[in-house]
């Protein structure tokens, strides 16, 4: 009779991952990512394999131990991988195109007719947040998120009016009702972002948008000042606006968005340290795990209390969010 879980302990689940996958495209200290073939995933490395467990953190949001693995990946029973696991025959699948490292083309931003368009709805939604109409939008940022009237001007944030799931054609592009978070980087219009009032997903994009791979506030980032990096735009929001004297920010916009795209390292590689400061759950530590295989000069953190740093900002106030960076910043890593 197998004994299951002797059984789990003894595998290094990133050895078996990797010889049905290859070498990982990212390998930390005690983990290893790699393209996720559950869902045949062609950007990113969503996979993240530990010593114990694995976990997709993309499209389908797979995982488990090593039994999991051998069950969806080679399409085995239960009783069937842990007989293969503990007999050590497992079949060879050749041809894994997560194997094959062939250089992504790097990231561009939409075409200028798409660009034009973007622009005018954010024009258009920048003049609505700062109408009577928007009073109500422009409270929650101010309010409820705790920007300064200094930080969404920079930010170029705006306002559609309309009920909190509806959506708008505006210059022939449909646009969510909600905040309106531009990603603009080097006067390039990267992809729109709206935050619904309400919803299932509260976050919508408009359609036509190259944020996978950018990094919004990417044209902040100045050269030998530390940057913090955080999941949410308005988490960097809060940084940049917190740590202005001593630090930049910018955000990858989501978990499951956690690859930078190599356009943007030549403008980290002048940062002298960067903060990776993802959710507190299950997501954010994969995102982590995806930020910190970049380089060894990236320490990842987690805010003393809430989920995210403008949760922690919300609880705690400026002053101790303000006091909780420069630690970080200037002494290393504190969590």
């Amino acid at each position: 009779m197998i004994d299951v879980e002797k059984l789990k302990a003894q595998i290094d689940l990133r050895q078996l991952v990797e010889r049905d996958l290859g070498k990982p495209r990212f390998r930390g200290r005690d983990y290893a990512a790699f393209k996720c073939p559950l869902h045949s995933e062609h950007k990113g490395y969503s996979l993240v394999v530990y010593a114990h467990r694995w976990q997709c953190f993309g499209k389908c949001h797979a995982g488990g131990d090593a039994i999991a693995w051998v069950q969806h990946y080679h399409q085995f029973t239960f009783h069937e991988a842990c007989e293969r696991l503990a007999n050590g025959d497992l079949p060879q699948i050749e041809n894994v195109t997560a194997a094959r490292r062939v250089p992504e083309p790097i990231a561009q931003p939409p075409d200028a007719a798409w660009q034009a368009k973007a622009r005018r709805i954010i024009e258009k939604a920048q003049d609505r947040l700062w109408s009577p109409e928007g009073q109500r939008a422009w409270g929650y940022l101010i309010w409820e998120r705790g920007l300064s009237e200094k930080i969404i001007r920079l930010a170029q944030l705006g306002y559609v009016p309309g009920a909190p799931t509806a959506w708008r054609e505006i210059d022939g592009l449909n646009v969510p009702c909600g905040i309106v978070i531009p990603w603009i980087v080097d006067d390039a219009v990267w992809g729109i972002k709206v935050r619904r009032a309400a919803g299932e997903q509260r976050y919508q994009q408009v359609s036509g948008g190259s944020i996978r791979g950018c990094l919004y506030l990417a044209d902040r980032i100045l050269p030998r000042t530390p940057l913090i990096i955080t999941e949410g735009e308005f988490d960097a929001l809060i940084a940049w606006q917190v740590g202005w004297d001593f630090a930049r920010a910018a955000a990858i916009g989501s978990a499951s968005h956690a690859r930078i795209d190599r356009r943007w390292y030549g403008t980290l590689l002048g940062v002298p340290r960067v903060i990776a400061c993802m959710d507190a759950d299950a997501a954010g530590e994969g995102a982590a795990a995806q930020m910190a295989a970049i380089s060894g000069a990236v320490k990842c953190v987690q805010v003393p209390s809430g989920k995210d740093l403008n949760e922690f900002y919300q609880q705690a106030g400026e002053n101790a969010v303000k006091e909780w960076l420069q630690t970080i910043v200037n002494q290393g890593v504190q969590s």
